[in-house]
């Protein structure tokens, strides 16, 4: 199949280029750039000097020839291409936030204007484990944000357990790497700034927490989850602890996660997790632990934010598509040490 990545010089771009070099079923790679419009892709990745020898390209959506295209472009830019691409019958993944919420209205109090609120409707949200059936059969996937990753997956199973639950009363504190800021340098992931700190951001209001919520709340009628980011001082991964109070005790919560996830490739249940565990994998571990004296129950979730936080669910997504196994190009093992 021939494959397009739109806006390929970021570190999502760069992610997604490395992990389709080593896909079977992929057999011409493209990415475009306006700022590196031109120029070897492998001078801005250096990484992939010797895997590929093609230059970035101009993206017009309406001559684009692929199978597939991943839309890798900031809020706001991918509703501008999309329509023009699902016209044309190409299968769709966008890696950006403008088709993950299904209400208008909510998107762009978070957001901005939708300018194609028509694909809202058809658009599905690609979080496989939860959507598999849907996303086989889908044009437009809208590709989920790393921390709402994490969190839905760490708390999709107390659908299973919602009578035992205060629905009301869910925090997720989640810590992420730098990379999750993106490749363009500011001050807040400047070495200098990041290094040896931890700094919570958005402590309020942070563009995921919707998503989260709205994404929950088809599972489970009512619930209410508040969520606040942390900047750690690391390149890549993400460690998400939610705060569950209910009625239950240490096993039951466990089985639940076990049951829940049967069968999944990607999602372990482990009784501790760690980012470094996970790093430069498409994997998502899981550990439950419950506080009986205060009825508290503690949901800890590892992924990397740059794989299964982004590109290598957006893999994950095309191989459910395009027929292929769903683990195709992404059987990577963890480091250790």
């Amino acid at each position: 199949m021939k494959v397009l990545v739109v806006g390929g010089s970021g570190y999502t771009g760069s992610e997604l280029l490395r992990l389709l070099l080593s896909h079977n079923k992929v057999e011409d790679i493209d990415s475009t750039s306006r700022t590196y419009l031109g120029k070897k892709i492998s001078s801005v990745h250096r990484n992939l000097t010797g895997f590929t020898e093609k230059n970035f390209i101009e993206f017009d959506p309406e001559k684009t020839d692929a199978d597939m295209v991943f839309l890798a472009l900031p809020h706001g830019k991918s509703m501008q291409a999309a329509p023009k691409l699902v016209e044309r019958g190409i299968k769709t993944v966008d890696l950006g936030a403008d088709y993950r919420l299904k209400d208008q209205s909510l998107y762009e109090s978070y957001y901005l204007k939708h300018t194609s609120p028509e694909l809202l409707k058809d658009a599905v949200y690609g979080l496989p484990e939860l959507f598999r059936k849907d996303i086989k059969n889908a044009k437009l996937v809208a590709n989920p944000g790393c921390y709402a990753t994490a969190a839905i997956l760490s708390l999709a199973p107390i659908s299973r357990m919602k009578a035992t639950i205060d629905l009301k009363r869910i925090v997720v504190d989640a810590k992420s790497g730098t990379s999750g800021a993106g490749a363009k340098p500011t001050e807040t992931i400047h070495h200098c700034e990041a290094n040896n700190c931890m700094t919570p951001y958005k402590v309020v209001g942070h563009r995921h927490e919707p998503e989260i919520n709205h994404i929950l709340s088809r599972l489970v009628h009512g619930v209410s989850v508040s969520f606040t980011p942390t900047l750690a001082p690391m390149t890549r991964g993400i460690l998400s602890n939610a705060h569950v109070f209910m009625d239950s005790d240490t096993e039951a919560i466990r089985k639940a996660y076990v049951d829940f996830y049967k069968g999944e490739k990607f999602v372990r249940i482990l009784d501790d997790v760690s980012t470094k565990n996970v790093a430069y994998t498409n994997l998502c571990d899981i550990a439950t632990y419950f506080d009986k004296n205060k009825g508290r129950a503690v949901i800890a979730c590892a992924i990397d934010n740059l794989i299964k936080g982004a590109s290598g669910q957006a893999i994950q997504n095309m191989n459910l598509i395009m027929g292929y196994a769903e683990d195709e190009g992404l059987k990577y093992i963890p480091y250790h040490p």
